[in-house]
């Protein structure tokens, strides 16, 4: 009597545990992928767990020196970690359906209300569905950049090439076409700001004084259209392939535009300013100049790269807008109320790939940027970057479909638009911020090596 009481108590608690399991089996095909990534490594400035100093911290020369430039520093981190889920659904109108959601732990944490570091915190990274036919396809959600991304590089640091225009994902509802077999076009509109941070509000939404360069003003940038995006390409594996990668060529960008809602300084009523353009032109290709055999890439050369000019761009190339250091709105105050405007910047990327083996491959990188700005900008913006540049060679060996091993090393050049500003120094807040002082350089480079460890499962 007792033994059968028991089994039935056993029974009724096992009820919800056996519910709950049906409930986690999807109902169509899903197939679950992710790797592991840890990295270690060591900086010639004080960088952080994550080594995630993406442009060197310039010398203060004053005696409230900046603490970020005195010393190296060695950090790991895992936080490149990701976990992703594949879904194949049934059709819909004709067309294949299927869905991609990724989860990066490289979120931002927080620390009494402050940023804290961009690593360990889950995070949204891609989360759409698509429509496929023949010759098109619909994606809606967020998915890479619909212009302008081409992955063919391999790089090991979380914001290496962040200036460069390495790719962002985005909300979008864009269309893919086939015109023939090489030629296609891409076309659709996109989320204005790339991101929406971590702790809840619009990156237009943070430091008025980062975003204007006048905090007394209380200025914010919103947009009520969406971007525009477009791209025209060519891609063929008749000169053959390395790896997924073939010969491409294309031309793409996007069209948008902010308005910025301030309160006018003449009579403190509010105002704004409309149609401050937000645009890109890109052009991007890659060439296997020496194709694998057999799907063996012993010997393969590859070189690709992307350049582009934009204006108002520093959601996509340069982070989150709200950062001081990046590009800060200009603004022309006079009887008529505030003129906003955004400095035009040029950049881009180079990367050649030789293997060794088919196990073994060395890339050489280089990445630039340029902010075109006037000298009343400039001595009115001094913490903004003018050049910034990197150079990155890297080593990686796969010794199997599952593990990857990589050694790099990265030279970061950044120079600013003028000397710190007389006054009072102020603090740096977030890895992300400049250390404003009198006496402080206007240039500054920075050398990290690292060594990374994948597991792709």
């Amino acid at each position: 009597m007792k033994k059968g009481l028991i089994i039935v108590i056993a029974l009724l608690l096992a009820l919800p545990a056996v519910s709950f399991a049906g409930s986690a089996t999807s109902r169509w095909d899903m197939t679950i992928g992710g790797f592991v990534k840890v990295d270690a490594g060591w900086s010639n400035q004080n960088t952080g767990a994550a080594l995630d100093s993406y442009f060197a911290d310039r010398l203060d020369r004053s005696p409230n020196r900046s603490a970020a430039n005195q010393s190296g520093s060695f950090g790991m981190a895992a936080g490149q970690t990701s976990l992703n889920f594949l879904v194949k659904g049934p059709d819909a109108w004709g067309a294949k359906t299927s869905a991609f959601v990724q989860a990066t732990f490289t979120g931002q944490t927080t620390n009494s209300g402050n940023p804290g570091t961009r690593m360990g915190t889950a995070t949204l990274f891609l989360a759409y569905m698509d429509f496929s036919w023949a010759n098109t396809k619909l994606t809606v959600g967020q998915a890479w950049q619909a212009w302008g991304f081409l992955p063919t590089f391999n790089i090991l640091g979380f914001y290496d090439l962040l200036m460069a225009g390495r790719g962002n994902t985005v909300p979008q509802i864009t269309v893919k076409q086939d015109f023939t077999k090489a030629f296609y076009g891409s076309f659709g509109i996109q989320e204005p700001y790339h991101w929406r941070d971590n702790l809840g509000m619009t990156m237009t939404q943070g430091n008025a004084a980062a975003q204007t360069g006048n905090a007394g003003l209380g200025a914010r940038a919103v947009s009520d259209i969406p971007d525009f995006t477009a791209e025209i390409g060519y891609k063929s594996d008749a000169c053959g392939k390395i790896g997924p990668n073939m010969m491409q060529f294309a031309l793409s960008g996007f069209a948008g535009q902010d308005k910025i809602i301030y309160t006018d300084p003449l009579n403190t009523a509010r105002a704004s300013t409309d149609h401050v353009p937000r645009w890109v032109a890109n052009f991007k290709g890659f060439i296997p100049i020496i194709p694998e055999k057999k799907l063996d890439k012993s010997g393969a050369l590859a070189v690709s790269g992307a350049v582009w000019m934009g204006q108002n761009l520093s959601n996509w190339y340069l982070g989150a807008r709200n950062i001081g250091a990046m590009i800060p709105y200009d603004q022309d105050v006079s009887a008529n109320g505030v003129n906003y405007t955004v400095p035009v910047s040029a950049g881009g990327w180079g990367n050649i790939q030789y293997y060794f083996t088919d196990k073994w491959q060395i890339n050489g990188i280089y990445g630039f940027l340029r902010n075109y700005v006037s000298n009343r900008y400039a001595l009115a913006n001094p913490a903004q970057f003018k050049t910034w540049s990197q150079i990155i060679g890297n080593v990686l060996y796969d010794p199997n479909p599952a593990v990857r091993i990589g050694l790099e090393y990265c030279y970061a050049s950044n120079n600013w638009n003028s000397v710190g500003a007389a006054g009072t120094p102020g603090a740096s807040a977030t890895a992300g911020q400049v250390f404003v002082a009198p006496g402080m350089d206007t240039k500054a480079t920075s050398h990290i090596g690292r060594v990374a460890f994948w597991y792709f499962f």
